[in-house]
């Protein structure tokens, strides 16, 4: 048995296992159902008049960030369920190469909010321009900067994500991710970021500005924060895995 073929077959046990955990199915169906919703909404308000939208390239996504909280706790749900039911053992024994095992889990994360967030923001945009109704751009309006703002939104929730998963397998503990990242991406970086110009570089401000514009805060630009954010998810994926693969269980 090859190894590629090895992989195909614990990332499908993965998949399996996420699929049939009700925690995750929620998540997912929350992230492709709130963000949408709430753009829908935000269209029909105040914020969708005509005649007060500046720029009517970032409708719909603004509320990327409303996504970001589900996909944190995906991340940590799919990284750290079994150290929750005990079954870690048994995954370790059905699969005994530990690297293996943490990077079909990373590889399942990574497909599945990179997909969540081209679905699920894809459709906030398009919604809002629909509600919008003459003042908005059909499908075949949409500017490769549009195109390019939605793969980078996809950059943003993937990297914290995986930062979510390593923050998981660290600590052994679905709480932590939640706990530590959940408050930041909800706004308490951007609450704090001009008394303490640092957090720029944190995980959530750093590429926020992947998601939308976000003038006056002084904050990273979307180059220079994707690359912050990757040096993250880098740096605690690097431990994660030693420590994964040197600890019991």
């Amino acid at each position: 048995m090859t190894g590629a073929t090895t992989m195909y077959r614990t990332i499908s046990a993965e998949v399996t296992k996420a699929r049939t955990h009700p925690a995750m199915l929620y998540t997912v169906l929350a992230a492709l159902l709130i963000p949408p919703a709430l753009s829908v909404a935000m269209g029909l308000g105040p914020a969708g008049n005509p005649q007060t939208i500046t720029d009517l390239h970032s409708q719909g996504f603004e509320v990327a960030g409303f996504g970001q909280p589900l996909v944190i706790l995906l991340a940590a749900v799919i990284a750290g369920s079994e150290y929750q039911n005990g079954l870690l053992r048994s995954s370790q024994l059905a699969t005994p190469n530990r690297t293996r095992l943490l990077a079909a889990k990373t590889i399942l994360i990574s497909g599945a909010v990179f997909g969540l967030a081209i679905v699920s923001i894809g459709l906030a945009v398009i919604l809002r321009h629909m509600v919008l109704g003459d003042a908005g751009l059909a499908v075949t309006e949409f500017t490769p900067g549009m195109w390019l703002n939605l793969l980078t939104v996809g950059i943003n929730w993937t990297l914290i994500s995986l930062i979510a998963a390593a923050l998981t397998v660290l600590a052994r503990s679905i709480l932590l991710p939640v706990i530590v990242l959940v408050p930041m991406v909800l706004g308490l970086g951007v609450a704090l970021v001009g008394v303490l110009p640092w957090l720029k570089y944190a995980p959530d401000l750093a590429g926020l500005q992947l998601i939308s514009t976000y003038p006056g805060l002084g904050l990273l630009d979307p180059l220079a924060g994707g690359l912050v954010m990757t040096a993250w998810a880098i740096g605690l994926l690097i431990p994660a895995f030693i420590a994964f693969n040197r600890r019991d269980t």
